[in-house]
């Protein structure tokens, strides 16, 4: 060998070596970046946001909002060919053979036999279910119980749902309305931040799952397109739970939709950005956890790897809290584009002074209609500020009476062709999962057709009527006259309010005639005269010439106007939680008090 080609050799060996090592240290180089990034979270987000388009083009595809089209334009045959699939399906229950669902064969024969129910006709055979036995409501076993507190306030009512009806009411209900996001707020499911305590709270029973909350039933797919989920632990308190979700969500400038059960609950996490904001920049500007909070170590360390010292953010966050509160969220988070809750009776208040307040300028969505005995319909126009729902025809049999009926116990009812606009019914419905002719005890009214189906707007619930001699005042009449009266109060606006029949005061009841309590929490003022308290009365005799009449008579006695805090409204919601085992966050805002317990709570902490 000559020594030129040796030369050759030793100096390809020697290239290729240090190929090797460029390609080694290359490596290393990737790696030790790729940890960087996943240590700031950037690759988790980018893999995450993978997932969510991958989701979300799935279900573009399936264009559920044709589906719905189809369906509400031959909404009638959907409805009767959905109710005989129902008798049909369930006729060798022990219920269908009770009830000869087998000579069923129509929606007249189905009216004229079965009469309308409650919940009460179901509870021994909603009890056996929960114990495990098989064919009782539905075939075989359900797939969950749902808790809801339409029960007593320690008991409360479990309703059957079955695996078919939870697909359903995902492809029916939260399919379509992800499609309606795309469409309204281009790129808004990118970056959702939801604040929620309830996934985590399912336990069994019998082998059955019992969950909070009708959502809860396909939580798992729609994490696809929340934000990072944050390690939780079951030491871990309320407070803690909501100020690490908000702690994560002030990190992010590029969300583009905030999501709760209820605008309630979204008003609490908002209070604790009011309170504790000086230790949420200082955390987000340290990169860590606020170390008073006494957390396992390894789950303060999963969080705290989350977290990493952003001092630019910390700046921009204070700078906007120096600015004050009113618009925050739409400065804190510039490219928000809507807020997500669920209507509730009641809700109107929440939802108004978040959006005058720490929303304002940002649209709010509800985009389903549903109770834990199905679902009823689909928001198909989230600009409005009204929610109003189209009926969904093959979620469940829907049927109605009307409103000045609503009070015997078994009057006629109209099907879904039959309604009128502008009308107001009770809504009865009839599921796919053991429930029949079933008395929701909502009023809502038809406000329209889409194609051929009623749309719906939720008026108010007959449980939170007030009634102590027949006078029966809706929840949302009342709240009209309570506006009403606190406008006639000089600077005072209405925080927060609830209230009650007297006879559920016991000791505290403070007369022998029957009155209302109403508990209020004001901004702007301290305290109120007797005569500005009665104006309240006033106000009622005015608007109900029936409450006028008893009010002449004697036989009702004047309102007692109870002044509270703000936050004894979430010490009554705690209780309601506590007493009934349903998540704090899956509580329906309590306007209408219907147990001595939660009426004292509310006495207790009067002060003037």
């Amino acid at each position: 060998m000559t020594k030129s080609r040796t030369a050759r050799l030793q100096f390809t060996l020697e290239l290729m070596i240090s190929l090797v090592i460029f390609t080694l240290l290359l490596g290393a180089g990737v790696i030790v970046l790729l940890f960087a990034l996943w240590k700031s979270g950037r690759v988790r987000h980018w893999t995450a946001g993978l997932g969510r388009r991958r989701f979300l083009n799935h279900l573009s595809r399936k264009n559920r909002g044709k589906i719905l089209h189809y369906d509400t334009s031959n909404a009638q045959a959907a409805q009767e060919s959905l109710l005989v699939e129902i008798l049909k399906k369930h006729q060798n229950t022990e219920y269908g053979q009770k009830h000869n669902f087998k000579d069923l064969i129509d929606v007249p024969s189905f009216q004229k036999l079965h009469p309308l129910t409650r919940y009460s006709d179901y509870k021994d055979y909603i009890q056996r279910t929960k114990e495990g036995q098989e064919n009782i409501l539905l075939q075989g076993r359900p797939h969950a119980l749902i808790t809801t507190t339409a029960g007593t306030l320690t008991n409360p009512s479990m309703i059957p749902i079955s695996t078919k009806s939870t697909k359903e009411l995902f492809l029916q209900g939260t399919a379509v309305y992800l499609e309606v996001i795309q469409s309204n707020f281009p790129e808004a499911l990118e970056k959702v931040a939801k604040f929620t305590f309830s996934p985590n709270d399912n336990h069994f029973e019998a082998g059955i799952t019992i969950i909070p909350h009708p959502s809860v039933c396909f939580f798992s797919l729609l994490e696809k397109i929340y934000s990072s989920p944050i390690p939780l632990h079951t030491s871990m308190s309320h407070y803690e739970i909501l100020y690490i979700q908000l702690l994560f969500a002030l990190k992010d400038m590029d969300l583009r939709i905030l999501e709760a059960n209820y605008s309630w609950f979204l008003r609490h996490v908002f209070s604790i950005l009011e309170e504790h904001w000086e230790s949420l920049i200082t955390d987000i500007q340290q990169g860590r956890l606020n170390p008073e909070f006494k957390l396992p170590l390894n789950i303060r360390k999963q969080i705290e790897n989350g977290l990493i010292p952003d001092a630019v953010r910390a700046e921009e966050l204070r700078a906007q809290v120096k600015e004050g509160f009113c618009g925050i969220a739409k400065r804190v988070w510039p490219n928000l584009q809507v807020v997500i809750t669920l209507e509730s009776g009641g809700s109107d208040l929440d939802r108004q002074i978040l959006k005058d307040t720490i929303c304002q300028g940002v649209p709010f969505y509800s985009p389903l209609y549903y109770t834990a005995e199905g679902l009823c319909g689909v928001n198909l126009w989230p600009a409005e500020d009204v929610p109003h729902y189209t009926l969904c025809p093959r979620s469940a049999f829907f049927e109605f009476i009307p409103v000045d009926t609503s009070d015997q116990d078994q009057p006629q009812t109209l099907c879904i062709q039959d309604v009128s606009e502008g009308k107001a019914y009770e809504l009865v419905i009839t599921n796919r999962d053991g429930l029949y002719r079933y008395r929701l005890g909502d009023v809502v009214q038809v406000t329209g057709f889409h194609n051929r189906s009623p749309i719906l707007e939720l008026l108010y619930r007959k449980s939170q009527t007030l009634n102590v001699r027949g006078e029966r005042i809706s929840e949302s009449s009342f709240h009209e006259s309570l506006l009403h009266t606190v406008n006639m109060w000089p600077g005072a606006s209405l925080l927060n309010y609830c209230c009650a029949e007297s006879r559920i005061m016991g000791q505290f009841s403070g007369g022998s005639d029957p009155h209302y309590k109403v508990f209020v929490a004001l901004k702007g003022v301290r305290d109120l005269s007797e005569e500005q308290r009665y104006k309240l009365d006033q106000t009622l005799q005015e608007h109900f010439p029936i409450y006028k009449s008893f009010r002449f008579k004697g036989s009702i006695g004047p309102v007692r106007v109870h002044l509270t805090s703000p936050k004894s409204f979430l010490k009554l919601t705690e209780l309601v939680a506590n007493l009934s085992g349903v998540p704090l966050d899956c509580v329906q805002v309590t306007r209408t008090l219907k147990y001595q317990e939660l009426a004292e709570c509310m006495w207790k902490q009067v002060f003037s």
